[in-house]
């Protein structure tokens, strides 16, 4: 496993063994070690063992073989059957206790197979972008589900106005994510010339967008280099973007890399770009605020939950380029301002600590009578 969601379910698997609950991941797909840490006491259990083909199905469809297409193609069908199979199959396993669901086609089969005795708790780690298939969902497939946890107010009111006409049983929540372990981080290190942006290179995340701005910066900025830290489908598209750009000598791709390298990339850099099209609750923008990095952002709903506009860093107008690049200099010409809002976004990062939101969860839980071991 690798990426935001997955942090978020070893952080969140690993505070609840430490208070004392049994904790059991399942997983659809054994896709080799987990990329993040789990206490030894979180007991995980894989429910298939295929690998779904997705780039495999693309590759074939590339390649115009159509033997090869339907090949993929029929194993496709065989996984999500398979899927979905093993998924109903272990709610319906599930008599007590407490299932908290991850991914909203998981929720939906919940809803529908969960017991009465279990507390069925969905969870939305995504902006929802009122696509009417999601909608549809929350409306009437979400029934039998106890709680709905979203991410930040603004959506949870959002959800609960779309939900309430068609579902009373269903509480809709704010339950953010959280920071497990905070970095240690040395206030007095050296920081470079340097703007970083770290995610998964797919066209929601915007990168390609942030070298259109980044184009314009440089110019003005020839001294500074980018940081691209992830991978995925648009790196090639994005490396040849830089090429078309004549960026190679300002632009870094490092690949995927351990959270730990990615904190102290965080903390030698001055600014973080976050050019995303749509984002639920940024938690890279929670970790730049614990290493005292201000971000820019395109102003899409997600990151206004975390980014306090010109207090601790810069919301711009969505898709307005020029915009983004000049409050990348308004941080980068200006040394004061950079550190008033670096250490603003420390203060409002410390809300998202493991303490702080493990509360609301054990309030949730304690309304329900799920106190102590179980």
């Amino acid at each position: 496993m690798h990426g935001g969601v997955e942090m978020v379910i070893s952080s969140l698997a690993n505070a609840f063994v430490e208070m004392g609950f049994d904790v059991e991941v399942l997983c659809v797909y054994c896709l080799g070690e987990p990329a993040y840490f789990f206490d030894s006491r979180v007991k995980i259990t894989y429910l298939t063992d295929v690998h779904p083909n997705r780039d495999e199905f693309k590759r074939a469809v590339r390649s115009k073989n159509p033997f090869r297409v339907i090949k993929e193609a029929l194993y496709a069908i065989k996984v999500l059957r398979l899927k979905t199979k093993s998924i109903v199959k272990a709610i319906k396993s599930i008599d007590d206790g407490v299932v908290i669901s991850t991914r909203a086609e998981h929720s939906v089969l919940l809803s529908k197979y969960g017991k009465k005795g279990v507390l069925k708790i969905a969870q939305l780690h995504f902006d929802h972008k009122f696509e009417d298939n999601l909608l549809n969902d929350f409306k009437f497939k979400y029934n039998n589900i106890d709680y709905f946890t979203l991410l930040t107010p603004q959506m949870t009111d959002e959800v609960k106005n779309i939900m309430e006409p068609h579902n009373k049983n269903t509480k809709c929540v704010t339950v953010p994510n959280f920071l497990y372990k905070f970095p240690n981080v040395d206030a007095t290190a050296k920081r470079i010339n340097q703007v970083v942006s770290v995610g998964r290179f797919s066209p929601e995340k915007g990168f390609l967008r942030l070298l259109d701005a980044w184009k314009i910066f440089v110019n003005t900025h020839p001294d500074w280099c980018l940081k691209l830290i992830g991978d995925g489908a648009e790196r090639e598209a994005l490396e040849k973007k830089v090429r078309e750009y004549d960026l190679q000598n300002s632009v870094i791709f490092t690949g995927m890399i351990p959270n730990d390298k990615v904190i102290e990339e965080l903390c030698s850099s001055k600014i973080y770009a976050l050019p995303s099209f749509t984002e639920a609750l940024p938690t890279v923008i929670i970790e730049a605020g614990v290493c005292q990095v201000p971000a820019v952002a395109f102003d899409v709903r997600g990151p206004q939950a975390v980014i306090k506009n010109n207090e601790s860093g810069i919301m711009v107008a969505d898709n307005d380029i020029e915009a983004f690049a000049g409050a990348l200099s308004e941080l980068a010409d200006n040394d004061a301002l950079r550190s008033e809002m670096g250490d603003k976004a420390c203060e409002l990062a410390k809300y998202y600590s493991k303490e702080n939101i493990m509360e609301l969860w054990m309030k949730l839980l304690s309304d329900n009578n799920m106190k102590g071991d179980n």
